[in-house]
């Protein structure tokens, strides 16, 4: 039985199928450490207090891209290739307005992203 697409699960969906979720987590987990090390060690180094929040400020605008790219290519033993739009590519996926949905769940966390890092 398929789901419908239309709809939050559907959204969920889109986004499992397109990696996203994969790319998010790899991403916020190497984005935190690399800024942890960067506060860490840039003080020790002599280098300007702007350069923390430098390295902060990059991976938060870095996230989007990272994300838009996860969306549009997939990366495969074959190399990388753009994911295929089309439902014969994935027999399981039924495709509709759920792109919709997952379009809106990535540009809110996007957004929430940059506002919950300006009221820091």
């Amino acid at each position: 039985m398929r789901r419908d697409p239309e709809g939050p699960v559907g959204a969920w969906e889109e986004l499992e199928r397109r990696r996203v979720l994969r790319v998010a987590v790899a991403y916020l987990a190497a984005a935190f450490t690399i800024v942890q090390a960067a506060d860490l060690w840039l003080p020790g180094l002599s280098a300007p207090d702007w350069a923390v929040r430098f390295v902060l400020g990059a991976a938060v605008l870095g996230f989007p891209v990272a994300i838009v790219l996860a969306w549009t290519y997939d990366v495969s033993p074959e190399g990388i290739e753009k994911t295929p739009e089309d439902a014969t590519a994935d027999p399981t996926y039924d495709a509709g307005p759920g792109r919709l949905w997952a379009a809106f769940v990535l540009a809110a966390g996007a957004i929430g992203a940059v506002l919950w890092t300006m009221r820091r």
